[in-house]
């Protein structure tokens, strides 16, 4: 092993996984401890957005009850941090720009991107996209869905993938928590699903 490749195995693999967690699940989860099993990451920080540039309606949940439960559903994760970084920046919240902040926060560290597989499909059409992806390389939770593509390529952009299949989704789960139906089990974190019940943020 040469010396170059030696000092590139040295430096500390940290994920960035942005998104709204409105709220965090389990797939959230998974997704997360697949790459870090995969792909030998030391770190992955959870950053919850004030407002997505690809989403129009506001969260459900406040910044604080978003930032919670992230916290809640991390805690006995060695691997995991939360960052309410871009709770603090202009809104929309674009990847380059936090991407930006910690290839400087972490100058040294190998920096990636977790995002899933929707998000990586329309990654071209993000803001400043091939900015970002000189900043970090890509990890891309490709779901094992039967006949779907296993892998798609943007010029530029420096990809690996880790698969997974996790039926939770936000957007699922809001919908039933509104209308008072319970959430399948294994979708969300036991102290999540407790905060839910108390604090009621999806309730009409």
């Amino acid at each position: 092993m040469s010396a170059e490749q030696q000092s590139e195995q040295e430096r500390p693999r940290i994920a960035l996984f942005g998104g709204t967690f409105d709220p965090v699940h389990e797939g959230h989860i998974e997704v997360a401890a697949r790459a870090v099993e995969a792909l030998s990451l030391d770190r992955v920080i959870f950053l919850p957005c004030r407002q997505s540039p690809h989403k129009e309606a506001a969260a459900g949940a406040s910044e604080a009850q978003r930032l919670e439960m992230l916290r809640l559903a991390t805690r006995d994760l060695p691997w995991a941090e939360v960052s309410d970084w871009e709770y603090h920046q202009p809104i929309p919240s674009f990847s380059w720009r936090t991407a930006e902040a910690f290839q400087e926060q972490f100058a040294g560290a190998k920096l990636s991107w977790l995002m899933g597989w929707d998000q990586w499909v329309v990654l071209p059409t993000w803001n400043r996209f091939s900015y970002l992806a000189e900043l970090v390389e890509f990890i891309v939770h490709a779901r094992e869905v039967e006949g779907e593509p296993t892998a798609i390529l943007h010029e530029g952009a420096r990809v690996e993938f880790v698969s997974g299949n996790h039926p939770a989704s936000s957007s699922a789960i809001r919908g039933m928590l509104v209308q008072g139906e319970p959430v399948p089990a294994g979708w969300l974190e036991a102290q999540v699903e407790q905060y839910l019940d108390r604090n009621r943020p999806y309730r009409q």
